[in-house]
């Protein structure tokens, strides 16, 4: 097109292709963020200079750094609240089912195989919690060999990656529950922790007045054969930043500790210090196909109850 103007040249960059024909979806993301990033720039009057600042800034954001490995792009649509929306928009359906929550930027696949009352993690300061429950379907049913991978920080706040002197895989493990669908394990209290600043993303957040503290929690990611797989984490109550955390990511679930320090409760765990106990129990919402296998088989049910009824009579 030639003769481009204000009027006309946010259809050009939209009409410029094969209109959707080859992937219909991207072009309707696509067409969707042209007219909105344009209108962005007409509502701001955006100039050369700030528009130089914003592509320093995401190249900066798009490296790696020791704090965050993978560079802050995670991170970045974490604390604009994105990767919660789009949490939100997706978890209407789930019902009674845990609901989900962010992954984060520092997960790792292939974590630590552990045992059912295994350690988490080595943490000699930490205060020690004993977290136990259970992963049910949604007819509070248990769910047997569901494989449970959890990863949190340290006592300090501090993640195996961000932390040399942790050991790798510390505070990060997979749990596979057994017929009772039970799981437990052994673990120090979380500290809430101020989220990698030193980059693009911290310098913004400081620009804007805003803090960068997460509220404590652990990370928890959910499969088993059958059921729609499950990320999400769990807070603890208590936290000072638990209604303002900066990931916008706090909903509803949210334990609270009780300790324990009597004589009998520390030597029945062999401990010589206080500790604290919680329970939360997973329910997992079967998968849209095993949804239509089981309605299927209680249909079935029903009229062969029937018949038989009848039969009787």
């Amino acid at each position: 097109m030639t003769n481009i103007t204000l009027d006309n040249i946010t259809q050009a960059v939209i009409n410029h292709g094969d209109a959707g024909q080859s992937h219909p979806r991207l072009y309707e993301i696509y067409t969707s963020l042209v007219t909105h990033l344009h209108a962005f720039v007409r509502e701001v009057n955006l100039t050369e200079p700030e528009l130089q600042l914003g592509r320093d800034f995401l190249n900066r954001a798009s490296h790696y750094t020791q704090e965050i490995p993978n560079g802050e792009i995670h991170m970045l649509t974490d604390l604009l609240g994105i990767s919660e929306l789009v949490e939100l928009l997706h978890d209407i359906e789930r019902g009674t089912a845990t609901e989900s929550n962010l992954e984060g930027p520092l997960y790792v696949p292939d974590a630590p195989e552990r045992q059912i009352g295994d350690r988490l993690g080595v943490d000699e300061k930490g205060d020690r919690l004993l977290l136990s429950g259970c992963v049910l379907d949604l007819n509070g049913q248990p769910i047997h060999d569901a494989l449970i991978e959890v990863w949190q920080p340290n006592s300090k706040g501090f993640y195996d990656l961000q932390d040399p002197s942790q050991p790798q895989g510390n505070f990060r493990g997979r749990f596979r529950t057994k017929a009772d669908g039970k799981y437990e394990f052994e673990t120090v209290v979380p500290q809430g922790y101020n989220v990698p600043a030193s980059g693009p993303s911290g310098e913004v957040l400081r620009l804007l007045g805003r803090h960068t503290w997460r509220a404590a929690h652990i990370h928890f990611k959910l499969s088993a054969a059958g059921y729609s797989p499950l990320i999400t984490q769990i807070f603890i109550d208590g936290d000072p930043h638990i209604d303002s955390d900066t990931t916008f990511s706090v909903k509803s679930a949210i334990v609270k500790l009780q300790k324990h320090g009597s004589p009998e409760e520390l030597f029945a765990h062999n401990l010589d210090k206080p500790f604290y106990t919680t329970e939360f129990n997973f329910i997992l919402k079967p998968t849209a196909s095993e949804a239509s296998r089981v309605e299927h088989l209680t249909l079935l049910k029903k009229v062969e109850g029937k018949a038989l009824t009848l039969v009787r009579s």
